[in-house]
């Protein structure tokens, strides 16, 4: 037991971080990368980059949703936006005849225990002038960095949840436990002293800590909220008895206000429709083009997309905007305005939150703040910048951890500061070399190849896995130099390969899309970044070989 409770403090918060902190730099990484998941999509499929959108645009998208919309009950469109310049829909293939599916959720008793086969997901592009359909390579993109900041990778979805919930946990931990031993917060957002050794790293772990504290206290209580049926499942399960699917409908029930009741065909107590006329569900293209005119007047300039689903003799066709008006937008509630697909009716008007309930509406609120789901393109980099603070803060707080133990250590050989050295070099620099691999294995495995998209994976892992694999190897200031100038020479060669894979002439190239150039500019200041890093290990690994 320390002598004092702030000692008891700084003991916790330094070992609640560092146990924890490798993970949790990671998590960072790929979190604040997810925030550009649409960019980072779009830019690793450059077949979709000729697409330009036009005043042709909604007619096309209208014309091929109604071809699409037979394959399939449900057809999610989105039209072209700030984030994406193509038509895209989604939509899973029937598995099944739909009454049958109706009529088995209806009569079955144990729903649960019964899986429900989905059909194939679909997901089609095209151009937003020619109407021309795009076949884009297979890639996860930016949804591979998304899913690994709260799924990892290849280990089961519940143990990966709980392994990430339990290191925000300890995040929170480290943050309020550093509110409560740093005497002068506020005056620390003011300092930095440059070649001070353990004093300039611990400005450098305090600054962003505090310039962007409230930022990191929302982003970790709202993910450990995220995770609350994961983590704290006992009033669910008590009360529903374990069935998650009869608590979501409950919930939905509690968030939709329907202007009208009777949009699905009423059915008996055995589940047989007493209905008998025919299935097959009417809309057309005039109607269709109806309701999204009578949405453009709601939302003028601002119609994001649209959803045809078939409600046995009805389409219903949900409109929904591109930018979110509230921050009670979720993906359980969205925006939106909902027509009889036949009759272009107005059925009912979802202007969140729909729901009185208190606990539902904070829920959905920390789930928009955490995922920045309602920022516009200037909001959205403020929550990337604060995420960086978050990248140098777990960063600096490891290396912080070897800088004040090094004299102490180093002599005496310590097995356990040699794995943490280790294990901070691999991880902070060579989660940055599996990054640009995996930007760089997108453009030079060929468009078509046969498991592409596990190959960029591949690429991802193993390069992480080198960088760990040299650590180990290699005497650690040479390492560190080593792998900040492979980083540094994988950055700037990413656009560099990107121009030649992507561009055929110089007016292709002057002609780019903007989202080349911010992604050219990002790729630059990343190596250059790099580069300063290595530099400045060089010249201080130098001056201590000379004394």
């Amino acid at each position: 037991m320390e002598k004092s409770f702030r000692q008891s403090m700084r003991w916790l918060h330094t070992y609640s971080g560092l146990i924890v902190g490798w993970l949790l730099f990671a998590v960072f990484v790929t979190g604040t990368s997810s925030y550009y998941r649409d960019e980072i999509n779009l830019w690793m499929k450059p077949e979709l980059h000729k697409s330009k959108p036009s005043e042709k645009t909604l007619d096309i998208a209208q014309k091929k949703a109604l071809e699409v919309f037979e394959k399939s009950n449900n057809l999610y469109v989105t039209l072209p936006n700030s984030r994406s310049n193509v038509i895209s829909m989604f939509y899973q293939e029937n598995s099944k005849n739909r009454e049958k599916e109706i009529k088995q959720k209806r009569v079955s008793e144990n729903k649960t225990s019964q899986k429900r086969k989905k059909g194939k997901r679909v997901f089609k592009y095209y151009d937003a002038s020619t109407a021309e359909e795009i076949k884009p390579r297979e890639t996860l993109g930016g949804n591979f960095l998304y899913r690994f900041h709260f799924e990892l990778y290849n280990i089961p979805r519940f143990t990966a949840r709980w392994i990430v919930g339990i290191a925000t946990m300890s995040m929170l931990v480290a943050i309020i436990t550093g509110i409560i031993i740093h005497k002068r917060i506020f005056k620390d957002i003011f300092v930095f002293r440059p070649k001070k050794g353990v004093r300039s790293w611990m400005d450098l772990h305090i600054l962003p800590a505090v310039a962007a504290l409230p930022f990191h206290i929302m982003i970790t209580y709202s993910g450990l909220v995220l995770f609350m049926r994961l983590m704290m499942p006992w009033a669910m399960d008590t009360a529903y008895n374990g069935d998650f699917r009869e608590y979501r409908e409950d919930i939905n029930k509690l968030q939709t206000k329907s202007l009208q009741e009777d949009t699905l065909r009423k059915m008996d107590n055995k589940g047989k429709r007493i209905d008998k006329s025919p299935l097959e569900p009417a809309i057309t293209q005039e109607s269709l083009k109806k309701i999204l005119n009578q949405a453009s007047i709601h939302w003028p300039d601002n119609i994001g997309g649209f959803t045809l689903s078939k409600e046995r003799k009805q389409v219903i066709v949900e409109v929904r905007p591109k930018k979110a008006s509230t921050i009670f937008s979720s993906k359980f509630e969205r925006e939106a305005l909902k027509y009889d697909g036949k009759t272009a009716k107005l059925i009912s008007k979802n202007i969140p939150p729909s729901s009185n309930s208190i606990i539902i509406n904070t829920h959905t609120a920390l789930g928009s703040l955490h995922m920045a789901r309602f920022a516009d393109s200037t909001l959205r980099f403020i929550f990337f910048i604060c995420g960086l603070s978050g990248v140098v803060l777990a960063g600096s707080g490891l290396i912080l951890w070897i800088e004040k133990r090094k004299k102490k250590y180093e002599k005496k050989k310590s097995f356990g500061f040699w794995l943490v050295e280790k294990l901070n070099l691999g991880t902070i620099v060579g989660i940055f070399i599996a990054i640009g691999v995996y930007f760089i294995a997108n453009r030079i495995i060929p468009a078509f190849e046969e498991n592409r998209q596990s190959l960029e994976i591949n690429a991802f892992f193993l390069a992480w896995l080198f960088s760990y694999i040299h650590a180990f190897l290699r005497d650690t200031k040479k390492a560190w130099i080593e792998q900040l100038i492979a980083a540094t020479l994988i950055f700037i060669f990413i656009p560099i390969i990107n121009i030649i894979t992507t561009t055929k002439s110089f007016d292709t190239f002057i002609n780019r899309d903007s989202l080349h150039f911010y992604f050219d500019l990002y790729f630059i200041i990343s190596a250059a970044i790099f580069a300063l890093a290595s530099y400045i290990l060089f010249k201080r690994t130098k001056r201590s070989l000379q004394c």
